[in-house]
Order: C-alpha cells, then structure tokens, then sequence
C-alpha cells in the first residue's frame, strides 16, 4: 500500500488462507490462557467466532454465550 492510500473495503482470502488465520488465532487465544490473560483472550475469542462462522464453522465450544 502506498502512502497515504486508503486500506481496501473488502479482503478476500483462500480457505486454506482462512484456515491459517483462525489456527494462528486459536494458538494465540490459549497462549494468552496459559499466561492468565483473560481480559485479552475475550477479544481474540471474538475474531475465533467471527472467522469460525465465516468459514462455516459452528461456533467454538462454550458457543456464543461462552458456556
């Protein structure tokens, strides 16, 4: 992207692209459990479900109200 040009409306990735992002997500999210970083966990889980949905996928396990 050149300077000062505008980022894209859209952003289209491969399923196996899509794949890769919501897997580096998931590692990243129980990384942040491991460390006890909680707070920040609540909105990785949120781009989990995002993506998780976009591909198709159910929600994560604990679904949407995190039980």
């Amino acid at each position: 992207m050149t300077i000062g040009a505008e980022p894209p409306g859209a952003l289209w990735l491969t399923l196996e692209e899509g794949l890769g992002l919501l897997a580096g997500l998931e590692d990243a999210r129980d990384a942040l459990i491991l460390a006890g970083r909680l707070s920040v966990v609540v909105g990785v889980e949120d781009q989990i479900r995002l993506i998780s949905r976009r591909l198709g996928f159910e929600d994560p396990e604990g679904g949407a109200d995190g039980r």
